[in-house]
């Protein structure tokens, strides 16, 4: 299926919610493929839903994803997704290889492993740098798994995700 057989609204949803910083409803518009009134209507909708958040730029509006959904709708669906147990053991996993790199390393963090890749190799410095892309990951993740596996104590006595 084409891009532009796809819905206007879910072209403009999909644009949106995967910007990296701030655009105006005229760029979301050409990306999408629709009038920029279209844009504007799709891009306002979101905005009142809290998927996006509007960003005064002067004269201008921009529009930008609304991490704070984002992060919520990861939590929301690792929680759906997983029993307790699952998660436990994830975390587990994660835990270990930021460990692991940290010790393979002797770093404490993503940017300080970015740090080291003066002076070595080509072969090394972009094996630091995939690693330290992800541990960034990894480390996003294991927030996200946290905050799903708490919502197991917080709400105990609501069903069991399938």
């Amino acid at each position: 299926m084409a891009w532009t057989d796809q819905p206007a609204a879910d072209r403009v949803r999909w644009v949106a919610e995967s910007l990296g910083e701030p655009r105006t409803a005229n760029w979301v518009a050409t990306e999408a493929d629709v009038s920029p009134a279209t844009a504007r209507k799709y891009l306002e909708r979101l905005a009142e839903d809290r998927r996006l958040r509007r960003v005064d730029d002067g004269e201008r509006t921009l529009y930008a994803p609304d991490r704070v959904s984002q992060y919520l709708d990861e939590v929301r669906e690792a929680y759906d997704a997983h029993t307790a147990d699952e998660l436990a053991e994830a975390l587990s996993d994660i835990r270990e290889q930021l460990s692991a790199w940290r010790d393979e390393f002797d770093v404490a963090s993503p940017n300080e492993l970015r740090a080291t890749v003066a002076g070595v190799d080509r072969e090394t410095a972009e094996r630091r740098r995939e690693v330290a892309i992800e541990w960034e990951h990894l480390a996003t993740r294991q927030d996200v798994l946290e905050d799903a596996l708490e919502l197991y104590d917080r709400f105990p006595n609501e069903p069991v995700p399938a």
